[in-house]
C-alpha cells in the first residue's frame, strides 16, 4: 500500500471511531465517486445500494461526472441509510438544477428516470436504501415525516411518533433557496375498486385525491403528475393553471387535498402543512420508466430548468 494510502486509511479508522466517518478511501483505480457523508466521495463499489450497483455501468461511462454519497443514522432503533448522487459540476456552482427524493427503494422504474434527470438537468437525487423493500423497519419511509407530537397524532402509520431526525435530515436536502420539492414514485396497475391493485390513478377520486386524465389522449390512468396543496382544486389557481398545461401535453394530473386533521405523515403532507414550497410528484407504473421520463421532461421544462447535458443514457 502507498504511505498516502495507507495515512488516509488510518485517518478513515479514526474518524470512524468517532462516528464521523464511515469510509473515505478512495480508489486509485477508479474516479467513480461514494462517500459516507455528504460531499464526500468513495469508490462505487463500497455502496451496498442495490440500484447504485445495478446502474454500475452508467457511473462507470461517467467516471467523473458523479459524486455518491450516503450517510446514515438512527431512530427509533431503525438504522436509516441515504444514497445521494450529485452531479458534480451544477451543484458546486450552485446552478438552478433539480433535487429528486426517492422513498420507497422498491420502485427501480423511479430510481432509473431520477438517474436520467441528474445526468441530464445536473443536481441530485436523493433515495432511502432499505434493501430494495417499500417497508423498513416496519416502518414506510413516505409515512415517517413529523418533527413533533402534536403534528403527528392522525399518522395512523407512523410506528413510533414523532420522527424529528429522520424527518429534519431528509428536509435538509431538499432546494431551501427555490423552494421546490420533487419527489418520483412508482405503483401498481390500476387501484383497489377499480380493478386493480394499486392506490393512486388518475381515474380514482376520493375525499382527497382528485384524479383528472389529460383529455383527447389515451394513455395509462396510472402515469400522472401529482400536486399538492392546502385548498382545495378549485380554489387553488396556481394548480389549476398546472392542470391545463400538463393536460395540454398529454399528461394526467392528480391533486392533492392536504389538510391539518388528515394529515398522513407523507412526505407532501409535510412539505404543505409546513410550507416548505411546491410539490411535485411524478408517478408512474412500475416498469413504465420511458413514460416516467417524458413526464419528468416536461415537468423540468414548465419548472424552469434547462437541459446541460446530452450524453446518450
Amino acid at each position: 500500500m502507498k504511505p498516502d494510502n495507507l495515512l488516509l486509511k488510518r485517518c478513515c479508522q479514526f474518524l470512524t471511531a468517532l462516528s464521523t466517518c464511515a469510509a473515505l478511501t478512495l480508489s486509485s483505480s477508479t474516479s467513480v465517486a461514494v462517500a459516507s457523508q455528504p460531499d464526500r466521495c468513495v469508490d462505487i463499489s463500497q455502496v451496498r445500494d442495490a440500484d447504485i450497483q445495478r446502474n454500475a455501468g452508467f457511473f462507470l461511462k461517467f467516471p467523473t461526472q458523479f459524486c455518491i454519497s450516503v450517510s446514515s443514522f438512527a431512530e427509533h432503533g431503525v438504522e436509516w441509510s441515504i444514497t445521494i448522487v450529485r452531479e458534480i459540476k451544477t451543484t458546486r456552482q450552485g446552478a438552478k438544477v433539480p433535487t429528486i427524493f426517492l422513498l420507497h427503494d422498491n420502485e427501480q422504474s423511479a430510481f432509473d428516470t431520477a438517474l436520467y434527470a441528474v445526468q441530464k438537468y445536473g443536481g441530485k437525487l436523493v433515495a432511502i436504501e432499505a434493501r430494495d423493500k417499500r417497508i423498513f423497519g416496519k416502518q414506510d419511509p413516505n409515512r415517517n415525516f413529523g418533527s413533533k407530537s402534536s403534528d403527528t397524532n392522525t399518522c395512523r402509520d407512523m410506528r413510533v411518533k414523532p420522527a424529528p431526525v429522520f424527518t429534519k435530515f431528509l428536509a435538509g436536502l431538499r432546494d431551501k433557496k427555490r423552494n421546490i420539492v420533487i419527489t418520483l414514485h412508482n405503483n401498481a396497475d390500476g387501484f383497489a375498486g377499480g380493478g386493480g391493485s394499486g392506490t393512486i390513478s388518475a381515474d380514482r377520486q376520493s375525499k382527497v385525491m382528485r384524479g383528472m386524465r389529460a383529455p383527447n389522449v389515451k394513455n395509462d390512468p396510472d402515469d400522472a403528475l401529482l400536486l399538492a396543496g392546502r385548498p382545495v382544486f378549485d380554489a387553488n389557481s396556481a394548480a389549476k393553471k398546472i392542470t391545463k398545461k400538463m393536460h395540454k401535453a398529454g399528461i394526467n394530473v392528480i391533486y392533492e387535498h392536504v389538510t391539518k386533521a388528515g394529515n398522513d405523515c407523507s412526505f407532501s403532507n409535510y412539505v404543505v402543512l409546513n410550507k416548505l414550497g411546491q410539490y411535485y410528484n411524478i408517478e408512474a407504473q412500475q416498469g413504465h420508466t420511458r413514460q416516467q421520463k417524458r413526464m419528468l421532461d416536461v415537468l423540468m421544462k414548465h419548472l424552469g430548468y434547462r437541459v446541460r447535458f446530452n450524453q446518450d443514457l
